[in-house]
């Protein structure tokens, strides 16, 4: 989103500092990012910035990525369109490993590299390996947070100052390794889908537009089909390498993105994020009636 364009500046920094540490010459990394101006959800004739100056800013910014094969999308049409249009439209046939990540989520430097030499390990013909992270507001999230966070109660989550994640990854306590765990949790913060989880297991539904909870859905799809059909999926988690989202602590109330949002007007549209929800089960039993076949 336009909000989102000072996140990306960090992201894109991340990315160029992430390449001084990659040791596979081997591997080609291709970053698609995409700029939704949809004026379908924004008015910009009401609006106090016009969409060119975020539009130049993209620009700008994404110079940093100019070591990477780095795809630049733009969306200035007039339908709905969100990150379930954009992942879907991101497949393609010669990729072997996806990363979904959201503008406003830290990440090491290291990350990037941990991630391709932990893949080189797994064996499973289906997987998804995550990062750590900090305290979330329940248990389901224990088995993925970095012990460093883990006696937070979970209802001062929020209260983490991301610097002190920053500072834990640049110090760590343990030695960073790949651990199976038992139960599936991941929410599209920079986790990797293989190329076979991604296409056949939990595929996008060609009728998905806008946003909706690919994360959520594919948990239940693939804790399904491992429990029930028997298929060869496992999660995998880095020990010792800790994401989390930039808006916490200090950062909380507004962060970098609410200077930008206050100056834009959204549209009155339908709340389609709540109308893909409910029908989340449906898309759920969709699939697995696939898999059954």
């Amino acid at each position: 989103m336009p909000w989102d364009i000072d996140y990306s500046l960090l992201s894109f920094s991340q990315f160029k500092k992430s390449k001084y540490y990659l040791v596979d010459d081997k591997v080609n990394i291709t970053i698609e990012t995409c700029l939704n101006l949809s004026s379908h959800i924004f008015d910009w004739e009401k609006s106090k910035i016009p969409k060119e100056f975020f539009i130049e800013k993209y620009k700008q910014i994404s110079q940093l990525l100019v070591d990477y094969n780095h795809i630049q999308h733009i969306y200035e049409g007039d339908q709905l369109y969100g990150h379930l249009d954009f992942q879907r439209e991101c497949i393609e046939q010669k990729t072997e490993y996806y990363i979904c990540t959201c503008p406003d989520m830290y990440f090491s430097e290291y990350l990037l590299t941990y991630l391709i030499e932990g893949i080189k390990e797994i064996k499973n013909k289906y997987f998804v390996l995550t990062p750590q992270i900090s305290k979330m507001w329940d248990s389901s999230w224990d088995e993925i947070t970095n012990n460093n966070f883990k006696n937070i109660p979970h209802k001062e989550w929020d209260t983490v100052d991301i610097f002190d994640v920053i500072n834990k990854n640049n110090y760590p306590e343990e030695d960073t390794s790949i651990m199976e765990i038992q139960n599936n949790k991941w929410a599209g913060w920079f986790d990797v889908y293989n190329k076979a989880f991604y296409e056949e297991l939990c595929p996008f539904n060609s009728e998905w537009k806008g946003y909706g909870g690919y994360d959520y859905y594919s948990m239940l799809v693939s804790e399904y089909a491992k429990k029930h059909l028997k298929y060869d999926f496992k999660q995998y988690v880095i020990n010792g390498q800790t994401i989390f989202e930039y808006g916490v602590g200090p950062l909380k109330d507004g962060g970098f993105y609410q200077y930008y949002k206050n100056m834009l007007v959204l549209n009155k549209i339908p709340n389609q994020r709540k109308e893909w929800d409910e029908s989340l089960l449906y898309y759920v039993e969709k699939q697995i009636k696939n898999l059954t076949k």
